[in-house]
């Protein structure tokens, strides 16, 4: 990968030109920001590989606030894309509970969670861990940075993932936030269908009932959200949402970069004396009712911002 980083940037000024060219009979930015993309993340991971090879960091949280930062950095300037927080939401001093906070954030197409990760890691200054596929570990940056940094890595083994997300709620304290994604992937209209019939098919009829009316969002899973919330008791929860980067709110191909747009956060905090975590049930029904509540916030927003663009609303029904 190092190698190919060198190639990407040792060519740099070659391809930046001939994108810039393709550009004008085009008539379109895309050619030359897919190119900038390119070199900005060749650039950052050649600067932090070596500082993962020598483990001598003092504090590896500053590394990822420093990756993180560069990133966000390198997205405003080449897409032109900001995080903003909705007004109420979370304040930094309410994040910072004696037992942390579990972040349980949507995940709507790619991109979105370095926003949310720079948002609370360098934002708000917290101290972040992360529950990540296992397929990002063919990324050598940060299968290395899985070394230093409490990151958990979610495989197909339901045991060992849960064990992992035990291990890395239990040890939080103030000041550490964990993010999770409890719908496993990506909003697609197809993901959505395909997760409404395994509802049926599992019997899980009143669950089918009350999330089906949730177009923005995929019925958040159980498994992983669980081990996290019985494992750090103490532990406040912020459900995070966020608006997205289409028109519709939804899902976003991964060749349609999104340019001039603001992703608006807004963050909910349940106090941990709120959550029912002894009690499967329970605790199954307020997630659901949570992330209905999300839900509707994405709605809300959609309709709102197309109303004052002038768009037809009726579009953005489910």
């Amino acid at each position: 990968m190092a190698l190919l980083d060198l190639l990407i940037l040792g060519t740099a000024p070659i391809t930046l030109a001939v994108a810039a060219l393709v550009c004008l009979p085009a008539r379109s930015s895309l050619p030359l920001r897919t190119v900038a993309l390119f070199v900005a993340y060749a650039a950052i991971e050649l600067s932090v590989l070596p500082r993962l090879i020598s483990a001598d960091e003092h504090d590896w949280n500053t590394l990822l606030r420093d990756v993180l930062g560069r990133g966000y950095r390198a997205l405003r300037s080449i897409l032109d894309v900001t995080v903003v927080e909705q007004d109420g939401s979370v304040p930094s001093a309410d994040l910072r509970g004696e037992g942390g906070v579990i972040v349980l954030a949507r995940h709507c197409g790619p991109g979105d969670s370095l926003f949310i990760a720079w948002l609370l890691a360098v934002h708000h200054r917290l101290r972040l861990r992360v529950v990540l596929t296992a397929l990002l570990r063919l990324e050598p940056s940060v299968d290395l940075a899985g070394d230093h940094l409490p990151l958990c890595f979610i495989g197909p083994r339901r045991g060992r993932s849960r064990a992992c997300v035990e291990d890395v709620a239990r040890s939080m304290t103030a000041g550490d936030a964990l993010l999770l994604f409890p719908e496993g992937q990506n909003f697609s209209r197809a993901r959505w269908l395909r997760s409404l019939t395994a509802l049926r098919d599992s019997g899980a009829v009143r669950r089918l009932k009350n999330l089906r009316r949730n177009t923005y969002t995929l019925p958040p899973r159980l498994g992983g959200t669980f081990a996290a919330l019985t494992a750090a008791p103490g532990a406040d929860v912020v459900l995070l949402a966020h608006s997205g980067f289409t028109d519709d709110g939804r899902d976003r191909p991964l060749w349609r970069l999104p340019t001039h747009r603001t992703l608006l956060v807004h963050t909910v905090r349940v106090a941990a004396a709120d959550i029912p975590r002894h009690d499967h049930a329970a605790l199954s029904a307020w997630l659901d009712d949570a992330w209905t509540g999300v839900d509707e916030w994405i709605a809300a927003t959609v309709v709102a911002n197309r109303r004052s663009a002038g768009l037809d609303t009726t579009s953005t029904a489910g």
